[in-house]
């Protein structure tokens, strides 16, 4: 699931809520996704793959999130580490948009948990925090990206049991978090004042400092379109062969 962000990531994104049943929280600045065609992003464990009873974004949603988790590992979301985690990219088409669900990994602890004995990712209702109860016709959730008032970008929730029915998905990329973090670190000019190699809160501050959105974005489209630049990832389960 989305986790908190920096300071300067809340500058460069901007947050609020999408459409809210109840009204509780700012509207939707705009409509709501289309229905197809989405192009989303998760960072998430190795182990993983595709975006069954998981969350996601579109490139500015996730964005938000990203640039909280230049860190090795945080404790209580596995989720939360650009350096060891890698991203999918993946076409996603919908019949419609329900409520947003926050989908955590197992091993989450904090304001959300899941067990780490779980196999599955646990996901709740926004709304009323209460786990979430899918069948073959819940819909896909979506919502503006964040907690505060503004954004351009939306996050996304895929109930596993629906797939197929009422959402499906293409898998376009599997990446590295590392690689596009490195990549963004030399178009910064390397950001030598941070120490060593690993992608921290130093070299996430020097990024957003250094490089424009433009430049951000001109990046991100880069890696993910060049996998000479940036390697596809195998799958759980599989092993690359090598020649």
């Amino acid at each position: 699931a989305m986790g908190p962000v920096t300071t300067l990531a809340l500058a460069f994104l901007g947050l609020a809520f999408a459409q809210h049943p109840r009204g509780r929280f700012p509207p939707a600045p705009g409509p709501l996704p289309p229905l197809t065609g989405n192009i989303l992003y998760h960072l998430f464990e190795r182990k993983y793959t595709g975006l069954g009873n998981k969350d996601a974004g579109d490139y500015k949603g996730d964005m938000t999130f990203i640039f909280s988790e230049f860190e090795p590992k945080r404790k209580g979301n596995p989720e939360s580490s650009l350096e060891a985690n890698i991203i999918e990219m993946s076409q996603v088409n919908v019949t419609g948009w329900g409520e947003y669900e926050a989908c955590n990994a197992p091993g989450c602890t904090g304001i959300h948990v899941c067990p780490a004995n779980q196999t599955l990712y646990c996901c709740e209702v926004q709304s009323t925090r209460k786990p979430a109860q899918h069948n073959k016709t819940s819909l896909p959730g979506t919502r503006v990206a964040n907690h505060y008032n503004t954004s351009n970008g939306w996050w996304f929730s895929f109930p596993m049991e629906s797939q197929g029915t009422t959402w499906t998905e293409k898998r376009l990329r599997r990446i590295n978090g590392k690689c596009l973090g490195n990549a963004w670190r030399k178009a910064a000019g390397g950001c030598h004042r941070c120490p060593g190699q690993s992608l921290d809160a130093c070299v996430s501050n020097c990024i957003q400092t250094t490089l424009s959105q433009l430049v951000l974005k001109h990046v991100w489209d880069r890696v993910f379109s060049d996998p000479t630049e940036c390697p596809e990832v195998p799958l759980p389960g599989t092993s690359v062969i090598t020649v």
